[in-house]
């Protein structure tokens, strides 16, 4: 049993994250092609850590570049992989209400709770201006700030992603390795705003997500 439930989530690490990771790299480029801005800023802090590295990156010089660490989690909070997620009730709870119209509601044990990540994310009342991309509400002294359980890109508690540290390293090493080469570029397929489709479970746009790759020109 100990060997199944091991090999269980070694593939519950790979194909469960293709869909989602694929899904926040599509995102975070489109983002840094039509935020030139914030893509130049990202690709000085990598240009910086690849100089320290002497070419060679690593985990922990990743894991120490906080702006990487700002873009990417400003994608997850604008654009979460999975939209919502759920939990099972495991002892009765009321939710009390807050407005005066409202009732209170009881849960009980075994009932399935919907947690809507999407609508948390793009909340203004916990994120203002939710639809503009702004890393800085990531920065040491705005995530502070941040309700707890409002940013859950991976869910939370015992029952989180597994793999997230694993999405992220990916989804760094990615951005990483193509802006230090490449600069992501608007062409004429690049809408703005995205459209999503009003079906199916994960964030799906109405024509696809384009963008352009430029070779970047070094100063000498």
């Amino acid at each position: 049993m100990l060997r199944k439930n091991i090999t269980a989530h070694a593939f519950s690490f790979f194909f469960g994250g293709f869909e989602s990771t694929s899904t926040v790299l599509s995102f975070m480029g489109y983002e840094l092609a039509i935020n030139p801005e914030i893509q130049q800023k990202l690709q000085e802090e990598i240009d910086k850590t690849f100089q320290e590295c002497n070419g060679n990156l690593t985990y922990d010089a990743l894991q120490k570049m906080r702006y990487m660490d700002m873009v990417v989690s400003e994608t997850l909070r604008k654009w979460p992989p999975n939209p919502f997620t759920d939990r099972v009730c495991v002892k009765p709870y009321t939710i009390p209400p807050t407005n005066q119209h409202e009732q209170s509601l009881n849960l009980e044990v075994g009932q399935t709770v919907w947690i809507p990540i999407y609508g948390l994310h793009n909340d203004p009342e916990y994120f203002p201006n939710p639809t503009k991309f702004d890393p800085e509400r990531f920065n040491e002294e705005n995530k502070q700030n941040i309700p707890s359980g409002v940013y859950v890109p991976f869910g939370m508690g015992p029952r989180n992603c597994i793999g997230s540290r694993m999405a992220l390293l990916e989804i760094k090493l990615f951005f990483f390795n193509m802006l230090a080469n490449f600069d992501f570029i608007q062409i004429n397929k690049t809408e703005n705003p995205l459209k999503l489709v009003n079906y199916g479970l994960t964030l799906i746009t109405e024509n696809g997500i384009w963008v352009g790759l430029k070779p970047r020109t070094f100063k000498n």
